[in-house]
């Protein structure tokens, strides 16, 4: 009586054990693979001490580069696939490298000619504080520049 007992202890513990690991494993599998939230839209960063009416104007161009720039870079992508690809092939052109590179350098000018104009139209929006404050965050980030008390640094 005392070994059933303990074999229904047994295979009550394995079973509970089982539905734990499968529990798990399913949660691993849900989180990897299950639906998701989509993310939320970007938020832009009112760094610049922005009023309301310039906040809207401003997103809005942000907005319409962020979805023009999502389609330039996927052409820029498909562009270097292409050089990849070419570089691959037993046959490989010297030709066809050199135009695809060309095709390459026109997007990637293409985007940073947009990416100016955009900043030229929020610079418009701007008040002379306010440009300051944008030139110093995009020194900063595009140059590297650290807001440091001592001199001498590296970009100084």
């Amino acid at each position: 009586m005392i070994i059933l007992n303990k074999s229904k202890i047994v295979i009550w513990l394995f079973t509970v054990s089982l539905a734990l690991n499968l529990a798990f494993l399913a949660a691993i599998v849900y989180n990897k693979v299950g639906p998701h939230r989509p993310a939320p839209p970007p938020v832009f960063k009112n760094d610049f001490g922005l009023k309301a009416d310039q906040e809207t104007q401003v997103s809005e161009i942000v907005r319409k580069f962020k979805i023009n720039s999502i389609l330039f870079k996927e052409d820029i992508l498909d562009k270097r696939v292409d050089i990849v690809e070419e570089l691959g092939s037993p046959l490989c052109d010297a030709e066809k490298i050199a135009k695809k590179t060309e095709e390459l350098n026109q997007l990637e000018n293409q985007l940073n000619r947009d990416f100016i104009a955009a900043l030229l139209k929020i610079n418009d929006i701007l008040e002379p504080d306010q440009r300051l404050n944008m030139i110093y965050r995009l020194s900063r980030n595009w140059f590297f520049f650290n807001q440091r008390p001592e001199k001498g640094g590296p970009h100084e």
